[in-house]
């Protein structure tokens, strides 16, 4: 890469001088690591209190020290113990828990705390992690991340409940579900899916396991290097799916938090520590209330106590923690009571399908969705939103900080309607035109089934609909906050994992990719070790990494449009949620659609990115897979991910140690998203705290404004340089190392005019040219306050 003057006229000014900055600032990894030991358990010499199946651990030398392995094999398997016990553990206290795992060979590792209801997975190598056969099918990614040979720490910040659940989760509260409480201690449970759903995993193996105290939490909280005021900020949130079982029972004692809002506050100062600075709460779940007064039945339900006005008593308190609040809404029409006359918009069903009727007003076979739907395009539709809005939102102008409002559909939530009214609104709204005069649903239909012309200007009306009707949002919301940095974030998507990476060859059919990876040759041997007749033959076929990015496949998976199925179902799946269309959005000031990633091909376009902002910004969220399973283990073996052997379980998985942010990293460095989030399948945590913590802080110290790569500023392919000029606060600069290995000894130089200030260890710098280490995955950012 050849370099401009002014990088070679630094290079020979400042080389011989330049210093060798430290990679991080204080270690939170190593702060938790210090913390009080309450007990520690050799898992390699303390046997299992439970195992599935029978004796399924073994004990062997990994690494040059023994460890307690469950060998991948034909079933899940789990092995438990308890930790606590009799250590006078409090409630409401903030703890740490500790694994040790040898970072040796490929292996998808779940942990489950039953103290705080926490459960994760994390992968090594090349391992999927996320299991391949489950309720919905997962786009899977198997890459070798490099591994480092050493017995690493799996390590997660909490706050124990009140009561716990002991080996076995469950999905609804049960009278008598949480039989246990500190002085009994709680369960520590490790498992693994069966071989066939993570092929290259070898199997959970641990070492041992600890529980430490934390003295005083807010000690952790990082410094965010501040921005001078006038500047927008950056925003870091997290949405979860399947988390509050814990707090839904109506007797006390059967929660694992007793106050619903305690719950809440140790999510919140969780983030603090994290340095994720806004709350998400969902407040409509399908549809239904989740913990705010309504004020009247007719119009919508209150949530069940005890969750009734938990929104309500939270708003100001997690505002009192150091939080912007961004309510989260899947709103599909208010939903009151049945028997209300007139029944409450969502009741109405005012949308409705093309082939209505034909034979069946089903849009989808998601039978539970289709009770209630909205037609966006219907005024009544916008008056009812914007009720919710002034509930939970402008009723609590003044007690806290409000980033905006996030929205986001399911299947039939907000549907394209092909109802004779809104018909009828597209031809009002296209007067003159001869070709719009002409629509009904009957020539709707004729146009699907030939030309499409009529039926593809009405869905781009339609579109352009959605877009008003967010617009419209926004606006009320700016202007009852007084507010007019708030923001709108709509998600298009219904399911937690990203949209299904199809086959770009396969045409209509959109055919999946099944498994997408840097090894076709071991994967096409494994395949073939399966009998053709079987599933896992052909799902775990596989497609070279290379190949899904150079052919743009999940561009061409996000456009993707389901057809109409034939009769009798006329499935319209499209119709039903439509997915993204980033084109109607590139000028709005308010209002994002949200990108969806997960996986590295998700983040290996730029132009894809890129193609999601608007004049409000960049918003990149990060779909976990729900990995759910509620097989109750009684009744025989089943097809779900871990066979019911550890209850309920909806979970994560993450990539380990330097890897965990890899994914956020390299979406910074193709398009430097100015807001990043989650969409959690249960109580979000994570095992490696001390890397969030530093990626994240770092993330928040610059402006939330658009970068653009500085070109030559460092010879390392793979360590990507970002600036941000302001207008009057100087230049930002962003500094990521994409790769899977650490970029040691860089040189960076940048156009700096005065002191170079290091945002993440919080001092200036003597020198315009840095000498750095970068972890993969690691972002570091820099201020020149006298740049333009």
């Amino acid at each position: 890469m050849s370099r401009p003057p002014w990088i070679l006229a630094l290079l020979v000014i400042l080389s011989p001088v330049t210093p060798m900055i430290s990679a991080r600032a204080e270690d939170l990894d190593a702060r938790l690591a210090a913390m009080p030991l309450i007990e520690e358990i050799d898992a390699a010499a303390i046997a299992p209190i439970h195992q599935y199946p029978e004796a399924a651990s073994r004990v062997t030398s990994l690494l040059g020290r023994p460890a307690r392995v469950l060998d991948a094999g034909d079933s899940p398997k789990t092995m438990a113990w308890v930790i606590g016990k009799g250590k006078n553990l409090r409630p409401g206290s903030p703890y740490v828990l500790e694994v040790e795992y040898p970072d040796d060979v490929p292996r998808t590792i779940f942990v489950a705390n039953r103290g705080a209801d926490l459960v994760r997975g994390f992968a090594t190598g090349a391992a999927i992690g996320d299991a391949r056969q489950q309720y919905v099918q997962p786009s899977v990614e198997s890459v070798g991340y490099p591994q480092s040979g050493t017995w690493q720490t799996y390590r997660t910040i909490f706050f124990l409940h009140d009561r716990f659940q002991g080996l076995y989760a469950q999905r609804d509260a049960k009278p008598g579900g949480r039989p246990f409480t500190p002085a009994d201690g709680f369960h520590v449970v490790v498992f693994q899916a069966k071989r066939l759903n993570d092929p290259p995993s070898r199997g959970a193996a641990v070492g041992k396991i600890r529980l430490r105290a934390i003295p005083n939490v807010a000690a952790l909280y990082p410094e965010v290097e501040p921005l001078p005021e006038g500047l927008p900020k950056r925003r870091i949130f997290f949405r979860e799916e399947m988390a509050d079982e814990a707090i839904s029972a109506r007797v006390a004692n059967d929660r694992g938090v007793a106050d619903p809002l305690n719950w809440l506050l140790y999510k919140a100062r969780m983030s603090r520590v994290l340095a994720i600075n806004t709350f998400a709460k969902d407040l409509l779940e399908f549809g239904h209330n989740q913990g705010w007064k309504g004020g009247d039945p007719d119009w919508i339900n209150d949530a069940q106590p005890p969750m009734t006005d938990l929104w309500d008593r939270a708003a100001s308190r997690l505002a009192g923690e150091g939080l912007d609040l961004l309510p989260y809404f899947e709103y599909k029409g208010a939903i009151g009571r049945k028997e209300a006359t007139p029944p409450s918009l969502g009741w109405q069903r005012r949308a409705e399908k093309l082939y209505h009727n034909l034979p069946n007003a089903r849009y989808t076979p998601v039978w539970w969705t289709e009770d209630h739907n909205a037609d966006l395009t219907d005024p009544a539709t916008l008056d009812d939103v914007r009720r919710v809005v002034d509930r939970t939102i402008l009723a609590h102008k003044g007690r806290a900080t409000f980033a905006g409002a996030w929205f986001r559909v399911r299947d039939n939530h907000l549907p394209i309607s092909f109802s004779e009214a809104a018909v009828e609104r597209f031809r009002a709204a296209h007067h003159g035109d001869s070709l719009a005069a002409t629509a009904s649903r009957r020539t709707l239909i004729a146009s699907y089934e030939s030309d499409r012309k009529l039926y593809d200007r009405y869905v781009g009306w339609w579109l352009g609909e959605r877009r008003r009707f967010f617009e419209a949002i926004a606006d009320h919301l700016a202007k009852g906050l007084g507010d007019d940095s708030v923001r709108v974030w709509f998600t298009p998507w219904t399911s937690e994992q990203i949209p299904m990476l199809r086959d770009p060859g396969s045409g209509p059919n959109g055919h999946p990719v099944q498994v997408t990876t840097d090894d076709v040759p071991w994967w096409d041997a494994f395949a073939r070790t399966q009998p053709d007749s079987g599933w896992f033959r052909w799902a775990l076929s596989p497609t070279s990494f290379d190949r899904v990015v150079a052919e743009k496949t999940y561009a061409y998976s996000l456009s993707f449009r389901e057809a109409i199925s034939p009769a009798p179902d006329r499935t319209e799946g499209y119709h039903s949620a439509p997915g993204a269309d980033p084109i109607h959005y590139r000028d709005s000031s308010r209002v994002m659609l949200t990108f969806p990633m997960a996986r590295l091909f998700t983040v290996a376009d730029p132009e894809l990115l890129t193609s999601y902002r608007t004049r409000s910004g960049l918003t990149a969220i990060r779909h976990y897979t729900l990995n759910e399973d509620d097989h109750d283990r009684a009744k025989g073996p089943s097809n779900l991910p871990f066979d019911g052997q550890v209850g309920y379980a909806s979970v994560d998985v993450d990539r380990a140690g330097p890897f965990v942010r890899l994914l956020e990293a390299r979406a910074v460095a193709a398009a430097d998203p100015t807001y990043l989030g989650s969409l959690c399948a249960s109580s979000f945590s994570t095992g490696f705290p001390g890397r969030v913590q530093r990626f994240n802080a770092a993330f928040l110290s610059v402006p939330a404004l658009p970068s653009t790569l500085l070109k030559g500023a460092c010879q390392d392919p793979a360590v990507v340089v970002r600036h941000i000029p302001t207008a009057g606060h100087g230049t930002y600069y962003l500094v990521v190392n994409t790769a899977m290995k650490p970029a040691r000894d860089l040189s960076i130089l940048l156009p700096a005019r005065g002191q170079v200030r290091d945002l993440v260890e919080h001092r200036d710098l003597a020198a315009k040219s840095l000498r750095l280490t970068l972890e993969p995955g690691e972002l570091r950012t820099y201020r020149d306050p006298q740049g333009r």
